[in-house]
């Protein structure tokens, strides 16, 4: 047995080292800096904190739970389709892993993942140089730690969904070289179908560059003409084959884009280089990565010193010919150019610009670097000319020569990492200089493996070093808070509704928690739903919406039933201050809903005015138009549409200040629309604003554009006026109820020089005109009686004719309405809402939900599959009658 493990040992270290060697060094790092769960700290920055933490609960919940939840969910917002989510964010294999990690240890498991794909990339790298017969010995774990660490990988572990790209690619580039080579091809085609199916994102990057690597490899093995056309065939053929197979995906998914990112695509492109090419140079020296290249940097094309050289090298090596050369040349200023020209920068991401982390498809650029790096350095004897070691060190030289001059200028750069990267580009040079003997694993070889996994464990020192992280807590807090709160409620009410919020973690609680939060943050929100929060004055962007700026009409009509209330640290009796939950926005009207629930550190409170998701209205909704930045009116037009009194009635009233204050600032009479100025600008400058309520109403404040946190703090008060801060149409915030003759002041604290008081109005609510209205909405609403996430079946009263039914559920032609057993045709109302034609009576409504294009794409994929296998099953099922069929008879 032991020596069986030695000759399995010895036979695949390199593969084994390729494997291990990344999973252990970066486990090295994560438990110095003490990451959950080794420490104090967590795996959670940025996008991984705020986005992608709560996918991977979903997840967990949809495989362990709610199965229906992967084609459509009202945690989404105010509801939408998955599989396109799905395809974005959650197919990885990888997590799986998550199912065997309980939620409360969820971030472990992220950590296990993260240490996987970085161990698998290296493997499959390893693997192509090894199946290929590239690299032999220790040289095989030395390029795969490179590819493995890569400054891109390091840069964008936070978005550990992309990590798969490096993971599959190199199986993808294997499949390709065999298929071209002996025509075998059903590797080629399954590894890149896997791949579109797990992130078709990064997969169209990857097609990309698959045209411009088979460029190459003709240009390398040219023979004849002929040939070249076969393999051309060969390689076309097989990559739609790959589409094909994962069509059942890419259809339906392609189908939910039109409505999402797909609006987005860029129509005007401007022919211009995005900065000066030179700076890239600084993103090959260590820890070239910092939070400032996030949301807009340069490429990370960090490689290792050896790699680099070897790169170069490959132009200069006779061993390869002229044609090879010379289009690979091409092929890389081909990507040089990609990486600061605008529109082939546009054309690797799909035509949009990326939001944050630019540059996302350097990783075919650093796997392009690699390979020819590999492929220069043959496969153990590689003895560089002292000509060739010159022109090394002299492109350090500048390179460093050139961070040197823009150390007071890029953040990320600092003495100390240049010393180093001078450093091990000097022992690299040193070791390549030395002539090595005819094995794989000389001397020289051991100590280059040692010098690229020292390098590019420093690289991630100090890189990430520069990152912050969130601490354990401040993810585990909130998340438990919510938990309890989610499982209370279900045991309160298990029917079908919505539930607000005013404090938070993410905009994806909802989705991470199993309830209906009327928040959302993804790159594939249906662009609809934002430019509806825009209308309704909640905040919005291209990615996210965010419900924390109802009033009492937006919570009646879109049935926010319940809300979710954290309580102020004084009544927090018997927990710790480190309980304590952040307030998400101000929520005086909870005044007017009723305790239900009550938990350590939060209440829960229902809202008696809410409708339901469906409700009769009548037809002049179908009329209703858009109407950004002034929420009010739209409001005020929407419930007016919904009862059949539009436009006639007014829920809201203007309102003046008893007194205004300016200090230090310019004043002016008509404040809504006037821009204020600093009087003296090196002194702080704020205005006060003072009222003092007359009745129990609801007061509204409404915040243009112009009052976003960026340029002011407010205040009410002695403390901050709670608001979400980032938002670009007017919103809605509540800052009085049941506040009769209290002063209430208002103080806006100037964060630059000016400030545009937009839209800055003051407004009271007849509360009860707006409570008898949604009254009479609730009195026709759609009763569910039994739901799921794509299926909702109950009973309405339709009282008049000239109604029609209509829901606060997002329209899609996956949305199938049938009336009393029979189907109807729907339509679109506010540019939102899934509404259709209904008679006067008594019925019962079903609504069930299918992906559109879904049965079509798995048909395609289904053909695609026969049509990859059906000739090999021939062969197989008819080569042994042939073979009976060609025997000479015998007696």
């Amino acid at each position: 047995m032991i020596q069986k493990v030695r000759s399995y040992l010895k036979e695949h270290y390199p593969l084994i080292l390729s494997f291990w060697g990344p999973i252990i060094l970066m486990l090295g790092y994560f438990i110095y800096r003490k990451m959950y769960p080794f420490g104090t700290s967590s795996i959670l920055t940025v996008d991984m904190g705020q986005q992608y933490v709560d996918f991977f609960q979903f997840f967990r919940r949809t495989i362990l739970h709610s199965p229906s939840s992967f084609f459509y969910t009202f945690s989404k917002a105010i509801g939408g389709e998955m599989l396109g989510e799905w395809a974005y964010y959650l197919l990885s294999p990888f997590n799986l892993i998550l199912l065997f990690f309980p939620s409360k240890t969820i971030m472990a498991g992220i950590i296990v993942i993260t240490l996987l794909k970085y161990g698998c990339a290296g493997y499959t790298f390893g693997r192509l140089l090894s199946k290929r017969n590239l690299k032999k010995g220790l040289l095989i774990p030395t390029f795969s730690t490179a590819y493995a660490f890569m400054g891109w990988s390091i840069a964008n572990q936070l978005n550990l969904l992309w990590i798969d790209a490096i993971v599959f690619l190199p199986l993808i580039i294997l499949g390709l070289l065999n298929l071209l080579d002996h025509k075998k091809g059903y590797a080629y085609s399954l590894w890149l179908a896997v791949m579109l199916i797990v992130n078709y994102y990064m997969a169209y990057m990857i097609c990309l560059f698959l045209i411009l690597f088979f460029i190459w490899y003709i240009a390398d093995t040219f023979e004849t003409w002929k040939t070249c056309f076969k393999k051309l065939w060969l390689f076309i053929s097989r990559s739609l084959i790959s589409v094909g197979i994962a069509a059942a995906l890419l259809l339906p998914t392609f189908y939910s884009l039109q409505s999402s990112k797909g609006q987005y695509t860029q129509d005007q492109i401007s022919a211009k280089l995005e900065y000066n090419p030179l700076k890239m140079l600084t993103k090959f020296v260590l820890g070239s990565f910092d939070f400032k290249q996030m949301p807009s940097g340069y490429p990370n094309l960090f490689v290792s010193s050896l790699v680099l050289f070897t790169f170069i090298m490959f132009f200069f090596n006779k061993k390869f010919s002229i044609k090879s050369r010379l289009t690979a040349l091409v092929i890389s200023i081909f990507f040089i150019v990609s990486m600061c020209f605008e529109p082939l920068d546009l054309l690797w991401h799909g035509m949009q610009f990326p939001v944050w982390y630019p540059y996302r498809f350097t990783f075919v650029v650093s796997f392009w670097m690699i390979f020819l790096a590999a492929k220069s350095f043959d496969k153990f004897n590689f003895s560089p000319t002292w000509w060739q070691i010159w022109l090394a060190f002299l492109l350090e030289a500048g390179i460093l020569g050139y961070s040197w001059l823009k150390l007071n200028k890029v953040s990320y750069l600092n003495k100390t990492t240049l010393i180093f990267s001078a450093l091990f580009a000097v022992l690299t040079l040193l070791l390549l200089s030395i002539a090595p003997k005819n094995n794989p694993n000389n001397i020289r070889n051991v100590f280059l493996y040692i010098i690229v996994m020292v390098e590019m464990t420093a690289n991630v020192a100090f890189s990430l070093n520069n990152i912050s992280y969130l601490s354990a807590s401040e993810y585990s807090v909130p998340t438990a808070s919510l938990s309890k709160d989610t499982q209370l409620l279900k045991k309160l009410d298990s029917s079908m509704y919505r539930t607000g919020q005013t404090y938070s973690r993410t905009k994806n609680d909802g989705i991470a928690n199993g309830f209906n939060s009327g928040s959302y943050f993804s790159s594939a929100l249906e662009k609809s739903i934002p430019d509806f929060y825009g209308q309704i004055g909640n905040p919005d962007g291209d990615n996210y919406v965010t419900y924390s700026n109802g009033t009492l009409i937006t919570d009646g009509l879109l049935d926010m039933k319940y809300f979710f209330n954290q309580k102020d640290t004084s009544e927090l009796t018997g927990a710790s201050t480190t309980t304590t939950l952040s307030p998400l926005t101000e929520k005086s009207d909870l005044n007017l809903y009723r305790l239900v629930g009550n938990n350590l550190t939060t209440r829960i409170y229902k809202n008696p005015y809410a409708s339901s998701l469906g409700y009769a209205a009548n037809s002049t909704l179908k009329n209703l138009t858009t109407l950004y930045d002034d929420p009010i009116t739209y409001q005020t037009s929407w419930l007016n549409a919904v009862t059949g009194t539009w436009p006639t009635t007014k829920y809201f009233t203007a309102q003046n200040f008893n007194e205004v204050i300016f200090q230090n600032a310019t004043q002016t009479v008509n404040l809504t629309g006037a821009v204020v100025k600093r009087k003296n600008t090196n002194a702080d400058s704020q205005i006060i604003f003072k009222f003092t309520p007359k009745t129990n109403n609801s007061y509204y404040l409404t915040l243009g554009s112009g009052l976003i946190g960026d340029n002011v703090s407010l205040y009410i008060g002695n403390r901050q006026l709670n608001y979400y801060s980032t938002f670009r149409h007017t919103v809605v915030v509540n800052i009085a109820n049941h506040d009769k003759g209290q002063e209430i002041v208002i103080t806006a604290r100037f964060k630059k020089k000016t400030l545009t008081l937009n839209n800055f109005v003051l407004y009271e609510m007849n509360n009860k005109l707006v409570e008898q209205k949604l009254k009479e909405v609730k009195k026709q609403a759609w009763k569910i009686k039994k739901h799921s996430d794509r299926y909702l079946s109950g009973s309405i009263s339709i009282t008049k004719s000239s109604q029609i039914f209509t829901t606060t559920i997002p329209y899609s032609k996956g949305w199938h309405a049938y009336v009393d057993g029979k189907s109807v045709s729907t339509y679109k109302v506010q540019n939102t809402f899934l509404a259709f034609d209904i008679s006067k009576g008594k019925h019962t409504i079903t609504l069930s939900y299918w992906p559109p294009y879904l049965n079509l794409g798995i048909a395609i994929s289904v053909i695609s599959l026969i049509i990859l296998f059906a000739p090999a099953l021939v062969r197989r099922f008819y080569k042994p009658k042939l073979s009976r069929a060609s025997r000479p008879y015998q007696k």
